[in-house]
C-alpha cells in the first residue's frame, strides 16, 4: 500500500507531465490558419501549381466592384416531397447551384494542361473548403421557410471551377418555401407558386440573377411520391424577374413558377358521387304514399342525417378559405335539396291534419222513437210500446240521418287525397329539373377555371 506521501508526490509528477505536453501542443500550432496559407499564391517569383488566391484578396469585396455581377441560379429538382395546405408550404428536394466569375483567382497552365482543360465550359472539382475563403454572393430566397443541407457523412456539397474562373457550388437541399394558396374553387383549384432567388442588399445595378441550361442540369417530369396535385414546372416571366423595392431600388431574382393542378377524381368519388345519389334517392319520397308516414319520414330523415355528417367531414379536412369553398356550396345544396322534400311532406301532413280539425264533428247515432198501442185482448186493454228496435209488429219508425252534400277533408275523402297525390307528382319533376340546374350552374362556374388553368399550364 502507497502512504499519502508517496501518492501526493506522483499526483505532482503526473500534473507536471501534463503541463509540459500541453507546452509543446501549443508551440507547434502556426500562428496563422494553415487551410488559408496553403491556398495563397506564392511570393518572390515562385510557380503555383494549384488553384490560388492573391494575398491581398478580400473575400468582403465584389469581384466586379465597378460593374454588374451576374450570378446563375440553377434549380434541379429532384422529387416534389409535400405540399402543405394548411401551412400553405410546398416542399422539394433538389440541386441548388449557384454559379458566378472569380476574376481574382490564379489558375496555373500547367494545372489546365495537366488536366487537359481545353474546353472554356468544362470543370473541374476543386477542395471544398475553398469556398470558406471564396466572395459568395448573399443569395436570398423569397418565402424561404426551411433551407436542409442533406449529409451522411459529410454535407452534401461540390465546389467546380472553369477554364474562365466561373466558380460553381451545389448542394443537394430539401426546401420548404411558402406558397400563397386560394381555396375558393376546393377541390376544384389551381395553385401557382413563385420559387424566386435574388440578393438581399444588392440592386439590380451590382448583381443580376438569372438562370441558364449551363447551371441548370434537370427538371425532373414525374413525380415519385404520390401527391393531391399535378405539378408542373415553368420558368418565370419577365414582369416576375425584377422586384420594386421603391427606395431600396429594382432587385433582380431568377427561379421558376410551380402549377399545381388539384387531382379531383378522388373528391369525385368520395362526396360528390354519394351526396348527389342521396339527393336523386330522396325523390323516392314523392312516390310513397302520403298515409305511409313512418316509412316516408325514416327515408327522409336518414337521408339527411347522412348528408349533415358527411359536410362536417367536408369543413373539418377543407383547407380555410375568405368564404365557402366549392365542396362546401355543393354539400349544402345537397342538403337543401332533401330538406325540401323533407318541407314537401310536412305540409302535406299539416294540412291532411288542419282538414280533420275543420271538418264537422260525425253526426250522433240515430235516434229511436218510442210509440206505444192500445190492444184489446181477453177483456183488458193492454198499452204496448216499443224501444230500441225491437218490436214485433212493427211499431218503431227510425229517424235515418241526412247525408252531407259536401265532401270532408278528412280520411275518407278521396279529392283531399287527389290533391296530396298532384303535389308529389309536381315535386317529382320539379326536384330533379332544380338539380340538373344547379348542377349545370355549378360545373360551368367552377370547372370552366379548372380547365383554362389546365390549358394555360400544361406544356404542349
Amino acid at each position: 500500500m502507497l502512504t499519502a506521501q508517496q501518492m501526493s508526490t506522483m499526483l505532482y509528477k503526473l500534473h507536471l507531465i501534463i503541463l509540459l505536453l500541453a507546452e509543446n501542443v501549443c508551440t507547434a500550432v502556426p500562428w496563422y490558419d494553415t487551410s488559408r496559407e496553403d491556398l495563397l499564391c506564392k511570393e518572390n517569383g515562385e510557380q503555383d501549381t494549384h488553384i490560388c488566391i492573391p494575398r491581398k484578396y478580400n473575400k468582403f469585396d465584389l469581384p466586379f466592384p465597378n460593374s454588374v455581377n451576374m450570378i446563375d441560379i440553377g434549380i434541379d429538382i429532384t422529387d416534389v416531397l409535400r405540399i402543405n395546405d394548411k401551412e400553405y408550404g410546398v416542399e422539394f428536394s433538389c440541386y441548388f447551384n449557384v454559379m458566378w466569375t472569380e476574376p481574382r483567382l490564379h489558375i496555373p497552365t500547367a494545372l489546365l494542361k495537366e488536366l487537359n482543360m481545353t474546353d472554356s465550359n468544362s470543370m473541374f472539382p476543386v477542395n471544398l473548403e475553398l469556398i470558406n475563403q471564396l466572395w459568395v454572393p448573399n443569395v436570398y430566397i423569397y418565402n424561404l421557410k426551411t433551407f436542409k443541407v442533406v449529409e451522411v457523412l459529410s454535407k452534401h456539397a461540390g465546389l467546380w471551377i472553369t477554364r474562365n474562373k466561373e466558380v460553381m457550388y451545389s448542394q443537394a437541399t430539401h426546401i420548404n418555401f411558402i406558397c400563397p394558396m386560394r381555396f375558393d374553387n376546393f377541390p376544384l383549384d389551381a395553385q401557382k407558386c413563385k420559387f424566386q432567388v435574388g440578393s438581399y442588399s444588392y440592386e439590380l445595378s451590382k448583381m443580376v440573377f438569372k438562370q441558364t441550361d449551363k447551371v441548370q442540369g434537370y427538371v425532373k417530369k414525374a413525380n415519385s411520391v404520390v401527391l393531391d396535385y399535378a405539378v408542373f414546372i415553368k420558368g418565370l416571366t419577365s414582369k416576375d424577374m425584377i422586384l420594386d423595392y421603391g427606395p431600396l431600388g429594382n432587385f433582380s431574382v431568377a427561379g421558376f413558377e410551380m402549377a399545381l393542378h388539384r387531382h379531383v377524381s378522388h373528391y369525385l368519388i368520395t362526396y360528390y358521387l354519394p351526396s348527389g345519389l342521396f339527393v336523386v334517392v330522396s325523390w323516392i319520397s314523392f312516390v310513397v304514399p302520403p298515409d305511409v308516414i313512418p316509412g316516408r319520414m325514416a327515408l327522409l330523415i336518414t337521408l339527411f342525417l347522412v348528408l349533415v355528417n358527411i359536410f362536417n367531414t367536408v369543413t373539418s379536412n377543407t383547407p380555410k378559405a375568405e368564404g365557402l369553398t366549392a365542396i362546401e356550396a355543393w354539400m349544402l345544396s345537397c342538403i337543401l335539396f332533401v330538406f325540401g322534400a323533407l318541407v314537401e311532406y310536412s305540409v302535406i301532413l299539416f294540412q291532411s291534419q288542419k282538414g280533420k280539425s275543420d271538418s264537422p264533428p260525425p253526426p250522433p247515432p240515430p235516434k229511436l222513437k218510442r210509440q206505444s198501442k192500445v190492444v184489446c185482448k181477453d177483456n183488458f186493454k193492454y198499452e204496448v210500446t216499443a224501444e230500441n228496435g225491437v218490436s214485433s209488429q212493427g211499431l218503431l219508425e227510425v229517424e235515418q240521418p241526412q247525408k252531407l252534400k259536401t265532401p270532408l277533408c278528412g280520411e275518407e275523402s278521396i279529392l283531399c287525397g287527389k290533391r296530396y297525390i298532384n303535389a308529389d307528382r309536381f315535386f317529382l319533376v320539379a326536384m330533379p329539373f332544380l338539380f340538373l340546374l344547379f348542377n349545370a350552374v355549378y360545373w360551368i362556374s367552377y370547372g370552366s377555371h379548372l380547365m383554362l388553368a389546365v390549358e394555360e399550364d400544361i406544356p404542349v
